[in-house]
């Protein structure tokens, strides 16, 4: 004989597997937030065990986000196609000696890629006019820079930097004194590590160089991607500058 479920009866039986789903779900979702909390704090603490310039204000960046906007923050920074595209998208910047300034907006804006060029002249003890206003020529030593930086809801996580330094001598780039770079990066999936930076002068411009080595660690698998960063000057500072594959 077959038995007969009551309407009272399939009710309470629904409820009680409604309540099972919910608190299943529940669970669920108090795991991700847990793994979230966890993803964050972690990243809190690393800038905050930072020693590296800056790593105060991108930590007071980072706290002003909301909770989900650092989660979001978080996948942008693990993601490898950020990094290659920071390493990727960041073009050959000719200039007319200018200061430039280029921007490649990714993730619809979310994720940034500045390129920037910065050069400081010194002019030769006696001589202070330095460059005129039109256009002389003075002898004295120039310190220039391009710089490449990555930035996730406007904070810089990553930052590298080549420059030379050379002297003129009231014509032309009579000296070729050394390059150097400098990295920042506060991108916990990424390592990012350089060769030994080389100047020359060449076509008498002033060139500076430094090859990247970049490892990505995603999910468990690494990824290498090796770039050069080059700046090139004049007698009268920035020319042009790329970070490129090699």
């Amino acid at each position: 004989m077959s038995k007969v479920i009551t309407p009272r009866r399939t009710a309470a039986v629904l409820a009680v597997l409604a309540s099972t789903a919910l608190l299943g779900t529940g669970n669920a979702s108090a795991s991700l937030i847990s793994q979230d909390g966890a993803r964050i704090a972690a990243y809190q603490n690393s800038l905050k065990s930072s020693t590296e310039e800056g790593a105060a204000d991108a930590l007071r960046d980072f706290d002003a986000l909301g909770h989900d906007k650092q989660v979001k923050f978080l996948n942008y920074a693990e993601d490898p196609e950020n990094l290659k595209a920071l390493l990727e998208e960041v073009a050959d910047v000719p200039t007319d000696g200018t200061p430039s300034h280029s921007l490649v907006n990714l993730k619809n804006g979310d994720v940034q890629i500045a390129g920037d060029s910065e050069a400081t002249f010194t002019p030769d003890a006696g001589d202070l006019s330095g460059v005129s206003a039109a256009g002389k020529l003075h002898a004295g030593w120039w310190d220039t820079t391009y710089t490449v930086r990555q930035k996730i809801f406007g904070i810089t996580i990553t930052k590298l930097s080549v420059w030379v330094n050379y002297h003129t001598n009231g014509s032309k780039i009579d000296k070729v004194d050394h390059a150097d770079c400098g990295k920042r990066n506060f991108n916990g999936a990424v390592s990012i590590g350089h060769g030994v930076p080389k100047a020359q002068l060449a076509d008498g411009n002033a060139i500076g160089q430094v090859v990247w080595e970049g490892s990505i660690i995603y999910k468990g698998f690494g990824v290498e991607i090796d770039k050069r960063q080059q700046v090139v000057a004049n007698a009268y500072g920035f020319k042009s500058g790329y970070l490129k594959n090699i």
